[in-house]
């Protein structure tokens, strides 16, 4: 059983869950992404092998055609061989469910070529079997989550899943979920804290709040 807490900043759009390579019969009726709106594109999704369910994000995103990175606990490597160069062309995206420090060093590095962090949500798992999820960004990509995770989808496929969600939004959307783990769909969860991110150029994304005390329903 999931409860959540919604915070309202402007409206939210409703959004159906496209989870390629994930098998949910019970989603297959969700409506489509509406047309008009146009999926960030990706030049790569960040995980680390050192984190099962950053692994099993690692595995879904490429299932879905993904180019990804294993950073292996640190992001230098990326960062030199692949990211620098990149950034210095074109401001592309890029996504992950990684340690906090991670998105704290890549933040940071993109805030110099004009990129912020527009998605933003932390996983939390507490001893009482409770997962504790925290986000933040276009309401297209919280709708997704909460479905997903009401249908005990693994987080590392979640995420991974969400990630077709992530269109041009004009409103950033907060939400917090408390769901229960259940054995054998959240197996795949750390002991310690995770989160999951997307960094692109804030001038067709409204970039994620970073609070959660605004408007609040309780449902």
């Amino acid at each position: 059983m999931i409860s959540r807490r919604v915070f309202l900043q402007g409206s939210m759009a409703m959004g159906g869950l496209a989870l390629a390579g994930v098998s949910l019969p019970a989603l297959s009726s969700a409506p489509a992404p509406r047309q008009d709106k146009t999926s960030l594109s990706l030049f790569s999704a960040i995980y680390d092998s050192g984190f099962p369910a950053s692994a099993a994000f690692g595995a879904a995103a490429r299932q879905q055609g993904h180019s990804i990175h294993d950073i292996e606990g640190d992001v230098t490597g990326f960062w030199m061989d692949h990211l620098a160069e990149q950034w210095q062309h074109a401001p592309v995206a890029i996504a992950g469910l990684t340690h906090a420090s991670a998105l704290f060093v890549l933040e940071r590095l993109g805030w110099d070529h004009g990129l912020r962090v527009i998605f933003r949500a932390r996983h939390d798992v507490h001893a009482d079997g409770h997962l504790d999820h925290r986000l933040s960004g276009p309401a297209p990509m919280l709708n997704a989550f909460e479905t997903a995770i009401s249908q005990h989808v693994s987080l590392g496929a979640c995420v991974a899943g969400i990630l077709s969600h992530c269109h041009v939004e004009h409103a950033s959307s907060a939400m917090s979920i408390m769901a229960r783990s259940r054995p054998g769909a959240d197996g795949d969860h750390d002991d310690i804290p995770l989160v999951s991110w997307v960094i692109a150029s804030p001038s067709s994304f409204a970039s994620a709040c970073n609070d959660f005390d605004t408007v609040e329903r309780i449902v």
